[in-house]
């Protein structure tokens, strides 16, 4: 059953150029290196009025919870972790399956992912 993992990074100092592109280097080779997702999306917030602090949101579609555990436990997901919480974040992560319950409009069929 597909489930989504979304997380929420909170930085206790803004990350220079460099350090958000690093951040966003490593998330764009999950795909390609770690495999299992079917959606991935990464950005920061436009007003950062409203985030409580939390500077980056990272949105992920998985196939089962078998994928997120291998995801998790992936050598190149744990050097991310590392990396970030050597940068003094605190992630917040949610996960929850995608079903009739919980999708209240579906995307398109017709609407690539992007």
């Amino acid at each position: 059953m597909t489930l989504q993992h979304i997380v929420l990074f909170a930085f206790t100092e803004e990350l220079d150029e460099a350090q958000a592109r690093e951040m966003r280097d490593q998330i764009e080779a999950w795909p390609r290196v770690i495999g299992g997702i079917d959606a991935l999306r990464f950005g920061s917030d436009l007003t950062g009025a409203r985030t409580r602090g939390h500077q980056y949101l990272l949105y992920m579609e998985l196939q089962d919870v078998a994928a997120l555990q291998a995801y998790q436990r992936h050598p190149v997901h744990q050097r991310f972790l590392a990396w970030v919480l050597e940068h003094d974040c605190t992630p917040l992560a949610f996960d929850y399956h995608l079903t009739e319950q919980t999708v209240i409009v579906p995307p398109p069929a017709s609407a690539g992912r992007t």
